[in-house]
């Protein structure tokens, strides 16, 4: 199952590069980068780690077809001793059918940022999801939730409106 998860999100970067070359400029005339040149950077990316990702499952895959024996995923002592540092579970990261109720949650949120970005603008929008996102998962730290909620949300808007002039949805507060 892996394995075919894997190839859908390498068709998907595939799709979706392909689409931005083939409607977007990469450079504008006087050489400077256009509108096509941040998607096309993201879609590289998104090709290399879908594909490496894919050639482990796949090699994952036949060791367990050659052998017949499945693989024990184990935590990395090093990266187990991190999380225990900054109070998080290891053994959970990584879990499976557990958190589906989770990512459903996730999902809603993402389809209700997509929803109002448009009604309330980006600035406002992002602020949102950073809300809604941060105080159900991480429900102990209201103060660090706040700074975060407003900070991103502010760095990304300086980077691409301001930064880069890209368009975003305007709100009614003209943000």
């Amino acid at each position: 199952m892996k394995k075919w998860f894997a190839a859908g999100l390498l068709l998907l970067a595939v799709g979706y590069t392909s689409y931005g070359l083939a409607t977007l400029t990469l450079l504008t005339s006087s050489g400077r980068p256009a509108a096509g040149f941040f998607p096309l950077l993201v879609g590289v990316l998104l090709i290399i780690s879908c594909a490496v990702n894919l050639f482990g499952d796949v090699r994952e895959w036949a060791k367990e077809q050659r052998t017949g024996i499945a693989p024990v995923h184990q935590a990395d002592p090093e990266a187990e001793a991190k999380a225990d540092m900054f109070g998080v579970d290891a053994h959970a990261i990584d879990a499976g059918p557990e958190f589906g109720r989770d990512v459903l949650i996730v999902f809603l949120y993402i389809c209700g940022f997509v929803a109002i970005m448009n009604m309330v603008g980006a600035l406002l929008a992002m602020v949102l999801f950073m809300l809604a996102y941060l105080f159900t998962f991480n429900r102990p730290h209201p103060v660090t939730n706040l700074v975060y909620s407003i900070a991103l949300p502010g760095f990304l808007y300086g980077l691409f409106k301001i930064l880069l002039n890209a368009s975003l949805p305007v709100g009614p507060l003209g943000l």
